[in-house]
């Protein structure tokens, strides 16, 4: 954030100078009223009046057009701030979670409109209020003491404020951020909440914890609406005021009629950039808030690195002790040690429980590593730009996991920006060798048929199938597959194995996990992971025999 706003410290630096000469250019209708009084009505001069208007026009016309001129500097830096932030906050906080990226996002976007709102145009006025001060002691003394105890009343307003709804603002934001989230969570599973009866339950749920935020946030909202209102009281009243205490002035002799006036427009201004912030707290409260979390998020987050590209992998895949704990601080894996080899097919097995989908992401490169090192090719995972990693892997996890958006955006991994010809030959040439291309074909748009959030479009069989076929996507050396055919018939099953049998034979090294033992025939060694730890890891016949042996000792 501050690199970004050291980026955009031109757009702020212009736009305090722009506040300067805005506040200056307010001097011109008291300056006008002092003259209108004082020579024009004293001396009846009609020039003086038509000329002194005249330059009242050009002032006010010319602080219109830098107070619209400054809104844009700040909503461009903005715009600026987005660009520079927005790529790095989605990349980093992707690496980690979904949810935390979509809240992140949220809350940046939070700060950016901040950025760019009328209240921090009000923000920039608020450090020219002494100029204002220093005109009111000129006029004199007295009009200088009121605005001076005005200023300071409204400020104390202003730190009442913030210190009355500081808390209830933060509070009732996480609370609304945590009610949205839970509503789209439910919105994407729609059909299963429906399907078990849930609809009640789960509006009653969304609505109290809406109801709790919303509550929240009039709380906050009618006490800033209470210093608001006592704020604007102020500033009228001083306002009166001054024309009361010009006049006792004026009567002794002190200031000129038009002094009474002028000091009126004087302090209506001063005391108006505080007012205005006051008005506009619970956006820079939010925006606080907002701004906090981001922080707090973002520290424990890696700083970008720059890798050096390495030499295209032959897929020599080597684990060595890897471990990693659950989001309970548990382990989940300990102690795995294996490798797989060009062209080799290894099989994992276990009950349900004992950490194979979470391998799966491991050796996928979803999810690092807390314990131990797994390389390819000799260079660890750490050493990879995670999209670079990527593009070397095909990973087909337990759930299809599409996207919306069309079946080859979605087996192209929606590289199709960059070069539509070859990714339309890359994404056929993946569903052929996944055994889908015909399957696809007879979508009603084929290849351009449209799906919906979370791949909704296809049955769950045709959803795996196309996710396979995502997989083998750009021919990937390394293929990591978890429960391929969960979903599948006999003849996708079958389609399956003479897939993985090309891809082998391409020399692909495959990690194929599965319940199934009819998806693993072609599997040369068989790992077996009970409780996160490996038990047996060998031959697949010799490991089959052992389970085999084991269970009937069991049974006896």
């Amino acid at each position: 954030m501050a690199e970004a706003v050291e980026a955009c410290r031109p757009h702020f630096l212009a736009a305090a100078v722009f506040s300067l000469f805005i506040n200056l250019l307010f001097l011109a209708p008291a300056i006008y009223m002092l003259q209108v009084y004082d020579r024009v009505v004293a001396t009846g001069g009609k020039m003086t009046l038509l000329f002194i208007t005249l330059a009242l026009a050009v002032a006010l016309f010319a602080l219109s057009a830098l107070d619209a001129i400054r809104n844009r500097l700040l909503v461009r830096a903005s715009l600026r701030l987005d660009a520079l932030l927005a790529p790095k906050i989605l990349k980093r906080m992707m690496g980690r979670n979904s949810n935390a990226a979509v809240q992140a996002m949220r809350d940046f976007e939070t700060v950016r409109q901040a950025i760019g709102s009328p209240v921090a145009g009000a923000m920039f006025d608020v450090p020219w209020f002494p100029l204002f001060l220093a005109v009111a002691f000129l006029l004199h003394f007295w009009i200088g003491i009121l605005a001076t105890a005005a200023s300071a009343i409204l400020f104390f307003v202003a730190w009442r404020n913030q210190r009355a709804t500081a808390e209830t603002m933060q509070t009732a934001t996480q609370a609304m951020a945590a009610s949205q989230a839970a509503a789209q969570t439910v919105a994407l599973n729609n059909d299963t909440v429906r399907a078990l009866g849930m609809v009640g339950t789960m509006v009653n749920r969304q609505l109290a914890q809406r109801a709790f935020g919303l509550s929240r946030l009039s709380d906050a909202q009618f006490t800033g609406g209470r210093f608001s209102a006592l704020s604007r009281f102020l500033r009228l009243f001083v306002q009166s005021a001054a024309l009361g205490l010009g006049a006792l002035l004026a009567i002794a002799g002190y200031i000129s009629a038009g002094a009474i006036v002028a000091a009126s427009i004087l302090l209506s201004r001063a005391l108006q950039p505080v007012e205005a912030v006051i008005g506009g707290w619970p956006t820079i409260i939010g925006a606080h808030a907002a701004l906090t979390r981001l922080a707090e998020v973002m520290s424990g987050v890696p700083a970008e690195r720059i890798y050096t590209r390495l030499p295209e992998p032959a897929g020599r895949l080597e684990v060595d002790q890897v471990g990693v704990r659950g989001p309970d601080g548990r382990p989940v894996l300990f102690g795995i040690s294996v490798d797989v080899s060009p062209g080799e097919m290894l099989g994992v097995i276990g009950p349900s429980g004992a950490g194979k989908t979470t391998l799966a992401k491991v050796l996928a490169g979803a999810i690092p590593t807390e314990a131990g090192i797994v390389r390819i090719d000799g260079a660890a995972y750490s050493d990879w730009e995670s999209d670079d990693l990527a593009r070397h892997i095909g990973y087909l996890p337990q759930e299809p996991s599409l996207f919306e958006g069309t079946i080859k955006e979605n087996i192209s991994r929606f590289s199709g920006a960059a070069n539509g010809t070859d990714v339309d030959k890359l994404a056929v040439a993946a569903a052929q060798a996944a055994g889908a291309h015909e399957l696809i074909l007879k979508l009603p748009k084929g290849y351009d048929t449209p799906l919906g959030p979370l791949g909704q479009g296809l049955s769950s069989g045709q959803a795996q199938r196309v996710a396979l076929a995502r997989a083998f996507y750009g021919n990937p050396v390394l293929m990591i597959l978890d429960e391929p055919n969960a979903f599948l018939d006999s003849d996708g099953e079958a389609a399956l194995i003479t897939s993985l049998a090309g891809a082998m034979n391409r020399g692909a090294a495959v990690i194929l996990i599965a319940h199934r033992r009819s998806i693993l025939s072609g599997a040369k060694r068989l790992l077996v992971l009970e409780g996160g730890r490996p038990k047996l890891l060998g031959p697949s016949q010799e490991v089959a025999n052992r389970l085999l042996q084991v269970g009937e000792g069991a049974a006896g």
